[in-house]
């Protein structure tokens, strides 16, 4: 019989583990989040407890099933037009003061979910700066599950999850789903093409051939430690192109950090 003891190790090996993969901390009282999200992966195994599961990852080290720990216990909550002023920011201000007569420019969608943040920036930009314009433009979307990047390749949503888009986009962008797919909707073939998904960890090692404008980083790292906040902004400083955009979540601040980066307001900054 697990005692309470052992039931209190398990829960953080689990802590630690996805700590150290990640850099993502599960404060106390995360056990039955624990327990709920990994029941799956248990049942799959045919593991009776947590404790067994526990072994297994400490016996074998599988890597496949690593993954799938994290894409179970990361949060991928996200909706269209999320603080919809960093997109106005995006279009008003950041890009036309950094590209002059240039047509080119990339964004980031660093920590891009279900795919909501990455094709609310293509709608902005396909708005403010159209193919038939002569703008080449692209979006990176990475996020570290590979559950939500599915999501997000798949670029099908439910009706409820688009009431934020104004209803002439709706027509411009999407297509309404129709038989067994009423009531959905997919992002145009032309928009998905825009977009790169890619999976990776934001703390881990990574390098991209291109530098980005704007980079969107929005409600991450309020999961974060203060150390691993400075770890991670100064990564993303290195893929910003000079005088590029670093765009945070309203509810977090990294003033005080070791970067190089000034900040304009609240969860906007800019490149030294």
């Amino acid at each position: 019989m697990q005692t309470q003891t052992d039931a209190a190790s398990d829960y953080e090996f689990i802590i630690q583990l996805v700590y150290a993969r990640c850099r993502i901390r599960l404060h106390d009282g995360k056990q039955q989040l624990i327990k709920a999200r990994l029941g799956k992966r248990m049942r799959r195994h045919g593991f009776e407890t947590l404790g067994h599961y526990c072994d297994y990852l400490r016996r074998t080290g599988d890597e496949e099933e690593l993954t799938h720990l994290v894409d179970a216990l990361t949060t991928n909550y996200t909706q269209f037009l999320r603080e919809r002023d960093h997109f106005e920011f995006l279009v008003g201000t950041a890009l036309p003061s950094l590209l002059g007569e240039r047509k080119l420019f990339n964004v980031w969608s660093a920590a891009c979910a279900t795919g909501e943040e990455p094709y609310s920036i293509v709608f902005y930009l396909a708005e403010h700066f159209p193919a038939a314009g002569g703008w080449e433009w692209r979006v990176l979307a990475t996020d570290i599950s590979t559950k939500a990047l599915a999501k997000a390749r798949q670029a099908i949503y439910s009706e409820d999850r688009l009431q934020s888009l104004p209803e002439e986009w709706r027509r411009k962008y999407l297509q309404r789903g129709q038989k067994n797919w009423e009531g959905h909707y997919r992002v145009k073939p032309s928009l998905v093409e825009r977009v790169r998904f890619q999976q990776i960890n934001l703390l881990g090692d990574y390098r991209f051939p291109e530098l980005f404008e704007v980079i969107f980083c929005r409600n991450v790292m309020i999961y974060f430690d203060r150390p691993t906040q400075e770890q991670l902004v100064q990564r993303l400083t290195q893929s910003l192109a000079p005088k590029g955009y670093l765009l945070i979540g309203h509810s977090e601040s990294i003033n005080g950090l070791n970067i190089d980066l000034r900040c304009l307001r609240p969860s906007i900054y800019q490149k030294a």
